[in-house]
């Protein structure tokens, strides 16, 4: 499991360094201002805006703030990867495409697309993670679980001679959710 942990840390690290580049490189892009390059930079608004908060409410430990967190990470992947594929693709904007405005593949849409890249194995790391946990959740050691804790003091307790060992078993499988041992009697005929 810790390997998973490092690599999520890995990724998330490297998508938020591949936003603030593509953001700079945004800022550097401002001379080539048309409607393809507004609507990118509105595009990538969002997607960081959806990224961001996506990746603090799916480490919430309210269930339902992790489902949104859940859904707004995806979201911000459509939005991330359709915005700078149409960007790099030069997908008609009024009577040129983007990418002959800018008269190269902006390196901006390109950044973007890896930060999105990114985001997503950060978020399938995150995923692997939570299915790990789940899966080990009821392997606890036996000197974790609270009943095993109950069920000692409770034999120190027949040690002691203050309960006798019948009413040990009684409580003990009471305790581990258990049925008794005890001989019913048989039915005569």
């Amino acid at each position: 499991m810790k390997p998973f942990k490092i690599l999520k840390l890995i990724f998330q690290a490297a998508s938020t360094a591949a936003f603030l580049a593509s953001l700079v490189f945004c800022a550097l892009d401002v001379s080539v201002v048309n409607t393809a390059f507004l609507s990118f930079m509105t595009s990538y608004g969002l997607f960081f805006a959806l990224a961001a908060i996506g990746t603090f409410l799916v480490s919430a430990t309210s269930d339902v703030a992790n489902r949104i967190g859940h859904g707004m990470l995806i979201s911000s992947y459509a939005v991330g990867l359709t915005a700078s594929l149409m960007y790099i693709g030069g997908v008609e904007s009024g009577t040129q495409t983007a990418a002959k405005a800018a008269e190269e593949v902006p390196t901006a849409a390109v950044i973007m697309l890896v930060a999105a890249v990114l985001l997503a194995l950060y978020y399938l790391c995150n995923l692997i993670l939570k299915i790990m946990q789940k899966n080990s959740e009821g392997f606890e050691a036996p000197e974790d679980d609270i009943r095993i804790v109950h069920v000692r003091e409770w034999k120190k307790i027949m040690e002691e001679g203050i309960i006798s060992p019948e009413e040990y078993e009684v409580k003990r499988c009471q305790i581990l959710g258990i049925k008794s041992q005890e001989k019913k009697p048989e039915p005569r005929a």
